[in-house]
């Protein structure tokens, strides 16, 4: 990416000029350039190439989740909480309907179409994420990097 916000494909040399969405509560940014990954969540949509900070991610413009590896997902978080400065969040948590998907409506991971497994994040938050083991993928609502920059805990 360079100075001006434009990425370059170092593949086909193609143009995209990134977009941060207005109404992003983690800082979305996304560039107009379909992935081919659909939506996990959206029906007939497909995921745009884009970035979180400095990480590059697959997000939807609808719904605003975002799709990154496990490693990403990780360095992401750890920045996040390390440089938030605001007053410590707890949020509304309701596990019926935000805690982990049961079997019969878990997410398929776009990459291998296995069922993505959805648990509550172990660290600080009160999330519940999506995560492709096999793939090393991780499924993020509209939200949830934030929540985690801001649950109490250790920075």
């Amino acid at each position: 990416m360079g100075r001006s916000g434009r990425y370059y494909c170092d593949y086909c040399s193609r143009l995209a000029v990134k977009t941060p969405l207005a109404n992003s509560s983690d800082g979305l940014v996304l560039t107009g350039t379909l992935s081919d990954t659909p939506c996990l969540t959206c029906d007939d949509t497909q995921l745009e190439i884009g970035s979180i900070d400095t990480h590059s991610i697959e997000g939807c413009r609808k719904c605003q989740g975002v799709l990154l590896n496990q490693a990403t997902f990780a360095t992401l978080v750890r920045e996040r909480r390390k440089s938030y400065v605001g007053p410590d969040q707890t949020g509304e948590f309701a596990p019926a309907l935000d805690g982990p998907r049961d079997h019969h409506s878990r997410l398929a991971c776009p990459k291998c179409c296995l069922s993505m497994d959805s648990f509550f994040y172990a660290g600080p938050g009160r999330v519940a994420i999506d995560s492709c083991s096999r793939c090393e993928t991780v499924w993020l609502d509209c939200g949830e990097v934030t929540s985690l920059a801001e649950a109490p805990g250790l920075r």
